[in-house]
């Protein structure tokens, strides 16, 4: 996923920060006089140190401290010089005092009869608490000693500090830049905990059945398997709102420990169900597991294990189609079917969106949950399909969103801009609840305080994303990795939970039949995260990565100190020079490295090697023509200058069919995944969304004029005799079904060539 303006437009507001109680005495800040450099509060002791311009001998520097909103002039602390002027003009000062119960403070500075003040323009710095220790639960030992042991990072810290309070809003304000990162700091204050648990309980007005009791209860499913994937143990990591005891069905088997160990004599899906002392309840997702997967009996043996081989990429649709298409793909040749995200994510049928389109593409990149249901269908058709795929021989693969949950501003509450026009909430493909901050003016009745980030059904809360910044400096690696994406809630990445919480979703793909996934956004989650990802990936699949598995890595690689950055120059940041060495320490061996593959924006066709050599062999990436990113208007083109065309931009066949004949025929390298985009053709008004039938503007119910909707009627995407190139606005175009390209692609894997009748599509060229 690339930095794409449509969404820079659809999740951009004007923020404001409004500290509820702010002292009137405190005026703007004038330029750089004094600063803030650190702080740190333990034991109610406020401490830190400030930069001071030196302006005169004889000056003031006060730290103003308040507890919630109670300021009083007794609340302060002298800070005292301690070295300098530098030779920039600046001396340091420190402070420390006692500040029993501090949320928020200011500095003054008073020198020659002017006063100034850090942070100024009525903003307040909040206490950085110190970091609560999460106190894991109980570790459950397996009965299989080949099953290593399942410990889990908790959900919910065991102690969570005291939130600011806040009063409701006034006029047309809101809650946004309440949750923008101060300093230097990228992380949430551990009491934004504080907030989580805004779904409405059973009984409110706003309640849906989908919501479950996520008023009163979270959690979710880990699988921990043995080294040959015949024996797991499934752990339950649930949390009550008010420390229930829980108890947990496994199937039909109830139980008072969250753990259950089942084997290969297992040949359904494992149904769960949490239950808390006063009947609250939480049904988790089925679990399936990898010794149920069909056989890739079919699977063509040039593939060399599935690890090389062409993919085709159907994008938007359906499962059931996919599912119908797979005897074609298998017989064509190719070794796999990508699909897009199959986890829940933003819907909504009572809105078109800023840029008009109705349920538009880019909705599948903005995750809700990691529950298996997405607009293209649900996790048993999901599963119905993955085994008529892996039945002809083609192996699956998901697209994998991980870096990222939705859009700020986007969820299930209602909003308000700052011109104070309001606007409802999108519900989810699932259903289930899920919430932001961003455009929201109303204090939540379940918490007694302001929005905050969060998606029960994961379930993720505040302190698991980072703090609102955006990325505002593409050199620099912590801005890239911590900053929200075109206002993306960006996960902690760093967060052994969120690590964790991540390789339990990417092995729930695996259990359920995925031979692996592309990444989106990984350079987004940077080499250390994502390496360490993988390394708690591959612990819980027993410290054996299935047989055939592969992964790709979207990394958008931009030129001048960016591709320094994180391609060429080495370094914390590079995939190219570090990625490697981060894979090894997370536990990963040489052979499951070469599994992992680099889809680089910049190396081919048009520059390869980028950094003039190899640093990594060719074999580590994976190659395409256009991919699905580059064909909107608006969305920012991975530069193939003449080297490539984009089909539904263009719309030259010819010139296109040749560029996918020269991806199989080129041998100046030896590049072992080759990726083949099969899309459709956007609407000639710029509708965009997927011809499943589900953007069809007829479904929109909402306010706004029908005549401004921008939709695609349904078309249907299996269709048993279609050849390639289809060409008309709304429709597939199922360019993997070209015989050139087929045979081009047979080629390359060492196949005999084919024909149209043997194909099953005479008359097609």
């Amino acid at each position: 996923m690339r930095c794409l303006g449509f969404l820079l437009t659809l999740f951009s507001f004007p923020l404001f920060l409004i500290v509820s109680g702010t002292p009137l005495h405190q005026n703007s800040k004038r330029a750089t006089e004094v600063a803030l450099i650190d702080q740190a509060y333990n034991n109610n002791v406020l401490s830190g140190s400030i930069n001071v311009q030196n302006i005169a001998f004889l000056k003031v520097v006060t730290v103003v401290w308040a507890a919630g909103n109670s300021w009083s002039d007794s609340q302060t602390i002298t800070a005292t010089w301690s070295s300098g002027p530098d030779s920039s003009g600046y001396e340091l000062w420190t402070f420390s005092g006692n500040a029993p119960g501090a949320t928020q403070f200011y500095i003054r500075y008073t020198v020659s009869g002017t006063t100034y003040y850090d942070p100024g323009n009525n903003i307040n710095y909040l206490v950085k608490l110190p970091p609560t220790p999460f106190v894991a639960p109980p570790t459950i030992a397996a009965t299989d000693t080949n099953v290593p042991t399942v410990t889990l990072s908790p959900v919910i810290p065991a102690s969570i500090p005291t939130d600011v309070p806040v009063t409701p809003l006034t006029g047309c304000q809101n809650w946004n830049g309440w949750d923008n990162c101060w300093g230097n700091s990228f992380e949430f204050f551990a009491s934004s905990e504080r907030r989580r648990w805004q779904t409405p309980p059973k009984g409110d007005a706003a309640y849906f059945p989908s919501f479950q009791d996520y008023s009163d209860l979270v959690g979710y499913a880990d699988i921990q398997y043995n080294p040959g994937h015949t024996v797991a143990v499934v752990t339950v990591n649930a949390a009550s709102k008010t420390g229930e005891q829980l108890s947990y069905n496994f199937g039909g088997n109830v139980q008072d420990s969250p753990s259950i160990r089942v084997n290969s004599s297992l040949t359904d899906s494992l149904p769960i169900t949490v239950t808390s002392a006063s009947g609250k309840q939480l049904v988790l997702e089925p679990l399936n597991f990898i010794w149920q997967n069909v056989p890739l009996t079919a699977a063509q043996s040039s593939f060399i294990g599935g690890q090389k081989g062409a993919i085709v990429e159907l994008f938007g649709w359906p499962y059931n189609d996919v599912a119908k298409e797979c005897s074609f793909i298998g017989k064509a040749g190719y070794m796999g079917v990508k699909v897009w995200p199959p986890n829940e994510h933003v819907w909504g049928s009572y809105h078109y969106e800023p840029d008009s389109q109705f349920r538009p593409w880019y909705f599948v990149y903005q995750p809700v949950s990691y529950r298996l249901h997405s607009r293209h269908g649900t996790r048993e058709e999901l599963r119905a399909m993955i085994n008529a795929c892996r039945a002809a021989g083609v192996r699956v693969y998901a697209d994998a969103v991980i870096n990222h949950m939705t859009g700020q501003g986007t969820d299930i509450q209602n909003h308000r801009s700052s011109d104070c026009s309001l606007y409802s909430g999108h519900n989810a493909t699932d259903n289930s609840p899920y919430f932001t901050s961003g455009n929201t003016f109303l204090i939540n009745p379940f918490t007694g305080t302001r929005p905050a980030l969060e998606y029960p059904a994961v379930p993720y809360a505040a302190t698991d994303f980072h703090c609102q910044r955006d990325i505002t400096d593409w050199s620099n690696g912590e801005s890239i990795t911590k900053g929200w994406l075109v206002s993306l809630a960006d996960l902690n990445s760093e967060k052994p939970y969120v690590q964790d919480r991540i390789a339990t979703y990417l092995a729930d793909l695996l259990s359920i039949g995925f031979s692996g996934f592309r990444v989106d956004a990984a350079k987004h989650i940077g080499p250390q995260s994502q390496a360490q990802i993988f390394g708690r990936l591959k612990s819980k699949l027993g410290g054996n990565f299935p047989g055939d598995f592969i992964s790709w890595l979207e990394v958008i690689v931009g030129g001048g100190a960016e591709k320094d950055l994180e391609a060429c120059g080495g370094g914390e940041w590079s995939w190219y020079t570090n990625f490697n060495n981060k894979l090894s320490a997370a536990g990963l061996s040489s052979d499951d490295i070469e599994k992992i593959k680099i889809w680089s924006s910049a190396d081919y066709p048009k520059e390869h090697p980028i950094c003039g050599r190899w640093i990594i062999p060719p074999s580590r990436f994976a190659i395409q023509n256009d991919d699905h990113d580059q064909q909107n208007a608006g969305s920012s083109p991975r530069d193939m200058g003449d080297r490539g065309s984009v089909l539904i931009k263009e719309k030259n066949v010819g010139k296109h069919r040749n560029f996918e004949l020269l991806l199989f025929a080129r041998t100046d390298a030896d590049w072992y995944i080759k990726l083949l985009l099969s899309s459709y053709m956007f609407m000639d008004d710029g509708g965009a969304g997927f011809p499943d039938g589900l953007s069809d503007c007829a479904l929109y119910t909402g306010p706004q004029p029908i005549s401004g909707c921008k939709g695609v009627p349904k078309d249907q995407a299996y269709v048993a005799n279609a050849c390639g190139y289809t060409m008309s606005q709304g429709k597939y175009t199922r360019p993997h079904r070209d015989v050139k390209i087929i045979n081009a692609m047979r080629g390359w894997v060492g196949l005999n060539r084919t024909t149209a009748s043997e194909l099953g599509i005479p008359g097609c060229s």
